[in-house]
C-alpha cells in the first residue's frame, strides 16, 4: 500500500474513533478502555429497577436489589433510597459503569463485590455518583444476624480474594454511616469441611484506585481500607474519617514510578495513613491527623518488626499532626526521593519522625518541624536546628532544648540557606504552629558546611551511619546542652537502639495514659 493511502486510512480511522468516543460508544477510563455499545443498562428508582437489555444477560433483579451473575458491561444510573448491587462469588471480568447513580442502602452495602470476583467500577466521564449506607451496616453493633443478615461493614465492600479497581474520570462520593467507606479483602483460601481456611490459596486480593475523583466521608470508622494490598495509582482522593483515613494491613502503594501520581488529601483522621509497608512513588499527598500522620505498623502481625517500613521514592508528602508522630514506623523509614514536609506538635509526646530501627536520608528532601521530644536514629547527611542541637546518628545532645525558644512561628514559611545566603530550600507549606526544633535533609546539603534556618539560626550539617551519638546542642534558657557522643561499636549501637526503643515505648505509654485520664 502506498504511503499516501496509508495516511488517508489513518486519518479516517482517527476521525471514526473520535466520533465513536464522542457518541459514547467507546469510553476511556485512564489507561483502561471500556465499550458501552452493547452494555445492559439499569435505572434505579425507589419503586424498582428498569432494565434496557444489551448483550449481557448475567443478572437478576429483585425489587431494588441487582445481582450480577456473569461477566459483562453493566451501566447503572438513577436514584434509590434503599437498593443494592452485588457481584456474585467468583464472577470475574465485570465492568460496572456508574453513570449518575445515587444509591443508598440500609443494613448492607450499596455495592458488594463478593469473594473471588473481578470487578472494574467505572465512574463515567462527567458523572457524579453518590453512595451511602446507614448506621445498621455495622455488625460490631448490630449482631443479630437474623434481623440484619446482609451487613457488609462498608459502603463499597470488596470481599476476600476479590480484585477490584475503582476508576473512570467521573466522581464517586461515598458517605459511610455504618463502619467503613471502601473496604478491600484479604487473600482467599480453600476451606475445610468445618469452614476453616486451609493453606490452599484460591485467589489473591487487591484494591486499586486510579483516575477517579473519589470523595470519602466516614462518620464511623476507617475511610479507605484494605486487608491485603491497596494501590492508589492516580486520580483525586479525599478522605475524612473518624478513625484511620487510609489503612492497609499489608502493602500500601501510592503512585507509580514515572507517573504524576494521585492527589491524596486526608482532611480529617485519627491516624492519617497506615500500612505495614507504605510506599510512596509519586503524587501529591496531604495528611491532617490528630494522632500519627503516617504509621507503618500492623498490630496483628507484631508490635515491632523490621518488616514494617515507610519508604518514599518520589512525590510530595505534607503531614500535619496535632498529637502523636508525623511518621511513626514500628520498623524503619527510608527517604530516597521526592519531598517530605512534616509538622509535628510543638510540645507533648509527638516526634517529627519516630522509628524503631532508624530513618535513612538517602536522596529525598526532608523538612521535619516540631520539638525535640525523643532521640531519633538518623543516617545520611542532615542538619538540625535548636532542640537537642546538631543531631547525629542517635541525635542525643541534651534535653535542655525542649524548653528553648521558638525557631519557627505559626504561619511562617521555613527557609534553609547556605553560608553565602543562597536559598537551598523554601517550604511548600506554611508552618501550622510554633516549633523549637527543625531537621532538614536533602541532596543540596554538604557535610561539614554551615546552614541557616530562616536567615538566622545557624547549624552545621553532619553525615552519620545510624550507629553513633550526635554532638551536644545548645539548651534552652538556663539549661546547658548535653555532652557530645562518640561513635559506638556495632554491639553497643544495638544495645543503645534497644534502650532508645524502650524509652520511646515508655513515653508513648505514659502519654496514652494521661490522654485517657483527660478523655482524649
Amino acid at each position: 500500500m502506498k504511503m499516501k493511502n496509508m495516511k488517508k486510512l489513518l486519518a479516517v480511522f482517527t476521525v471514526l474513533v473520535m466520533l465513536l468516543t464522542a457518541s459514547g460508544l467507546i469510553l476511556t477510563a485512564g489507561a483502561a478502555a471500556y465499550d458501552t455499545a452493547d452494555a445492559t443498562r439499569f435505572v434505579f428508582s425507589d419503586g424498582g429497577i428498569a432494565v434496557t437489555e444489551g448483550a449481557y444477560s448475567g443478572y437478576k433483579v429483585k425489587g431494588t436489589a441487582l445481582s450480577i451473575t456473569a461477566a459483562g458491561t453493566y451501566v447503572v444510573s438513577g436514584a434509590c433510597a434503599n437498593g443494592s448491587i452485588v457481584v456474585k462469588k467468583n464472577v470475574t471480568d465485570v465492568t460496572l459503569v456508574l453513570d449518575g447513580l445515587t444509591l443508598s442502602a440500609s443494613a448492607t452495602a450499596p455495592i458488594t463485590c463478593n469473594k473471588g470476583s473481578g470487578v472494574t467500577i467505572v465512574a463515567a466521564a462527567g458523572s457524579v455518583n453518590n453512595l451511602a449506607d446507614d448506621k445498621y451496616n455495622n455488625d460490631d453493633v448490630y449482631t443479630d444476624t437474623e434481623a440484619y443478615p446482609d451487613i457488609e461493614n462498608a459502603v463499597i465492600k470488596c470481599k476476600d480474594g476479590s480484585n477490584v479497581t475503582i476508576s473512570g474520570t467521573g466522581t464517586v462520593n461515598v458517605t459511610a454511616n455504618g463502619k467503613n467507606g471502601v473496604k478491600g479483602g484479604y487473600d482467599l483460601y480453600e476451606e475445610d469441611d468445618n469452614g476453616n481456611a486451609t493453606d490452599t490459596l484460591l485467589s489473591t486480593a487487591s484494591l486499586t484506585i486510579e483516575d477517579v475523583t473519589l470523595n470519602i466521608t466516614c462518620n464511623a470508622n476507617d475511610g479507605l481500607k484494605s486487608d491485603k494490598e491497596l494501590n492508589i495509582l492516580s486520580g483525586n482522593i479525599t478522605v475524612s474519617a473518624v478513625d484511620d483515613g487510609i489503612k492497609c494491613d499489608h502493602v500500601l502503594n501510592i503512585g507509580a514510578e514515572g507517573t504524576a501520581g494521585p492527589t491524596v488529601s486526608v482532611t480529617k483522621a485519627k491516624e492519617g495513613i497506615e500500612g505495614a509497608v507504605v510506599n510512596v512513588y509519586s503524587g501529591n499527598i496531604s495528611v491532617n491527623a490528630t494522632d500519627d500522620g503516617v504509621n507503618a505498623a500492623n498490630g496483628d502481625i507484631a508490635e515491632r518488626s523490621a518488616d514494617f517500613s515507610y519508604n518514599q521514592y518520589g512525590g510530595y508528602v505534607y503531614i500535619n499532626v496535632t498529637n502523636g508522630d508525623g511518621i511513626d514506623s514500628n520498623g524503619s523509614a527510608t527517604l530516597s526521593g521526592g519531598t517530605l514536609e512534616v509538622y509535628a506538635p510543638s510540645q507533648g509526646d509527638g516526634d517529627q519522625i519516630d522509628t524503631e530501627y532508624g530513618c535513612a536520608f538517602s536522596g529525598a528532601t526532608v523538612l521535619a518541624v516540631g520539638h525535640a521530644m525523643m532521640p531519633q536514629s538518623y543516617s545520611g547527611t542532615h542538619v538540625a536546628f535548636g532542640g537537642s542541637g546538631g543531631q547525629g546518628s542517635f541525635g542525643i545532645g541534651g534535653f535542655g532544648g525542649n524548653t528553648g525558644g521558638n525557631l519557627v512561628t505559626a504561619g511562617q514559611t521555613v527557609t534553609i540557606t547556605d553560608a553565602s545566603g543562597n536559598t537551598i530550600y523554601t517550604a511548600q507549606s506554611q508552618a501550622p504552629r510554633n516549633a523549637s526544633y527543625v531537621v532538614f535533609a536533602g541532596p543540596a546539603l554538604a557535610s561539614g558546611s554551615s546552614y541557616k534556618l530562616n536567615g538566622s539560626t545557624a547549624a552545621t550539617a553532619t553525615t552519620s551511619s545510624g550507629g553513633g551519638m550526635g554532638p551536644g546542642g545548645p539548651g534552652g534558657p538556663g539549661n546547658p546542652g548535653g555532652p557530645g557522643g562518640q561513635d559506638l561499636n556495632e554491639a553497643d549501637a544495638s544495645v543503645f537502639a534497644r534502650i532508645m526503643a524502650w524509652f520511646r515505648s515508655l513515653f508513648e505509654r505514659v502519654g496514652a495514659f494521661f490522654r485517657s485520664l483527660s478523655g482524649k
